[in-house]
């Protein structure tokens, strides 16, 4: 005798309502268990993550399937160097008038220092003339005590005047990538000045001591250390935290961190052949490009694009 194609249907109960076949249950009774299934026990909750009576299921987290939306800055998401690009140079385009001053800046800086040298030349400087014989000679020129000192301290700030720059233009595209309103002030007002600097200290400090050793040891540093300076701002972390920060982002996001590097120094130097006066132009868009990189990775919210 052969089995039948479907499991028989179990009896329904006849003292139960609703227990007659073909008959639905009463208006605020439970549907009884379909079979194979087990009943719920009473005061038994539905397991966490399972729709209830009546709900609709919860909708797939971003990416969970092939062209599913995944919102900029969603975790696990990577670096759109495209998309980075555009957002930093939008940026960049639309808020020129800002974004110029620490260019601006920097190079006034130079050029005073340029005028101080000459001046301390000119001041403390002594001339000797050495004579090779049948015509030759050349003129050697020293600046003497007075001029070393005065061109070393403005040397000094000079170097300081760069640091304070390059905080502020960091924390202009921390503030950009808030959302903030950009203002003349968000480029030429440093965020947490005092760790930026020891960080930049230290990452320097420990940079400089790889490229003693052979060069490629200081590019490793380099690039595990790239986003220490931006944790410092962004995280509001010490120079150490910030640095351990960059070293495991680095890490675990080796091709993605490489890109950002490679772009970044790419925007930097397009900026330096054209006679360094381009620099006003890329080192905020570099920044710009590296912080949106940089949230890109950790997943943290970055503000909408503006229009091209």
């Amino acid at each position: 005798m052969s089995q039948p194609p479907y499991p028989p249907v179990p009896p329904s109960d006849p003292q139960q309502p609703g227990g007659q076949p073909g008959q639905p249950p009463q208006y605020g009774q439970q549907p009884p268990p379909q079979y194979g299934q087990q009943p719920p026990q009473y005061g038994q909750q539905p397991e966490f993550g399972q729709p209830q009576y009546g709900q609709a299921p919860p909708p797939p987290p971003p990416g969970a399937y092939p062209g599913a939306p995944v919102p900029p800055g969603a975790p696990g998401t990577k670096v759109d160097v495209g998309e980075a690009f555009s957002w930093a140079f939008n940026k960049f385009k639309n808020n020129v008038g800002a974004m110029i001053l620490p260019g601006l800046v920097v190079f006034l800086l130079g050029a005073a220092l340029i005028a101080v040298g000459f001046s301390a030349v000119a001041l403390f400087g002594t001339t000797e003339r050495v004579d090779y014989g049948n015509g030759f000679y050349y003129e050697e020129t020293t600046l003497g005590f007075g001029g070393s000192v005065l061109f070393g301290l403005v040397y000094l700030v000079f170097i300081v005047g760069l640091l304070y720059i390059q905080a502020s233009i960091i924390s202009g595209a921390v503030r950009v990538a808030n959302g903030e309103p950009v203002t003349a002030k968000s480029f030429l007002t440093p965020i947490r000045f005092g760790p930026v600097v020891g960080t930049a200290i230290l990452v320097g400090i420990i940079t400089g001591i790889g490229y003693v050793l052979c060069i490629i040891p200081g590019i490793i540093a380099m690039f595990f250390l790239m986003f220490s300076v931006v944790a410092t701002i962004d995280k509001s972390l010490s120079p150490i935290n910030a640095m351990k920060n960059s070293f495991e982002l680095t890490k675990s996001k080796v091709g993605d961190s490489i890109i950002t590097l490679l772009v970044t120094y790419a925007i930097n130097l397009v900026g330096v052949l054209v006679c360094y006066v381009g620099l006003i132009v890329a080192a905020p868009v570099a920044q710009l490009f590296l912080v949106h990189c940089w949230r890109r990775l950790n997943g943290a919210p970055i503000a909408p694009a503006d229009p091209a």
